[in-house]
């Protein structure tokens, strides 16, 4: 029963996730049959988590609210999905949570919209994921305010309202285009780097989260150095001698 309800758990985040999928898809990833799939599933539509099309397709019930950027959902998509996975685990009841721009945290925002047993406030400039986060009862939403480009907002110059007043206790999670050891964290996208900061700056505790790919790679942008972060969530394809000069700098190292 635990095993069954752990899959249900993980089979809903998957869905999420996709947006759209088949049982067949599904049968293979968990190594079940196609008859046990359908039973989850039937499972799942009780709780009116998902629906079903014709030709044995499933589609989570939210799927207007925005895909996965089709460009990115390919690329090292299990990691990602993992990274998310655990880092959802790592938030506490009554958390203030800023969670960054990104396709890796976007996932995180995406499952984290799936968690009902806690009460938590998500701040954020993704509209999707402000979007998503609207629907549940037991998330506070705040979308940043700004110039909106590119399905995100961005503020027009540096100082504005948020960060001018909030308090400095937020859970910050995080992702960027390159992870060095010297270098630090940085992005590609120049218009995200003033954001970025000042989420850094209100943050008491830093959650980068980012695949094995970023690592050893160094973008324009430096946004945040080594000793800003308190724990990188990763995958097993991170470097051992990485993981090593990470952690002797005092960075928890948690590979998923």
């Amino acid at each position: 029963m635990a095993k069954r309800r752990q899959r249900l758990h993980q089979l809903l985040n998957r869905i999420r996730v996709q947006q759209q999928t088949t049982i067949d898809e599904l049968a293979r990833f968990f190594h079940v049959s196609t008859a046990t799939i359908r039973r989850d599933i039937k499972a799942l539509e009780a709780e009116e988590a998902i629906v079903q099309t014709v030709g044995g397709g499933v589609m989570y019930q939210m799927e207007a609210t925005g895909a996965l950027d089709r460009r990115q959902s390919t690329l090292s998509v299990e990691e990602k999905i993992r990274i998310a996975e655990f880092c959802t685990e790592l938030v506490h009841d009554h958390d203030d949570i800023l969670i960054g721009p990104g396709t890796t945290t976007f996932l995180i925002g995406k499952i984290l919209s799936g968690v009902t047993n806690l009460n938590f406030r998500v701040i954020t400039n993704s509209l999707e994921l402000a979007s998503e986060m609207s629907l549940a009862s037991n998330i506070r939403t705040l979308l940043l305010g700004g110039e909106v480009w590119n399905k995100y907002t961005v503020p027009p110059d540096a100082g504005y309202d948020y960060f001018a007043r909030c308090h400095r206790d937020h859970t910050l999670v995080f992702s960027g285009d390159g992870f060095d050891v010297s270098f630090g964290v940085s992005i590609f996208e120049t218009r995200m780097v003033s954001i970025l900061r000042d989420m850094l700056n209100v943050s008491s505790r830093i959650i980068l989260a980012l695949d094995s790919s970023k690592v050893g790679k160094a973008r324009f942008n430096m946004v945040a150095t080594l000793d800003d972060i308190d724990m990188l969530v990763t995958d097993s394809g991170v470097p051992a001698d990485f993981v090593r000069q990470v952690r002797a700098r005092g960075v928890e190292v948690k590979i998923v």
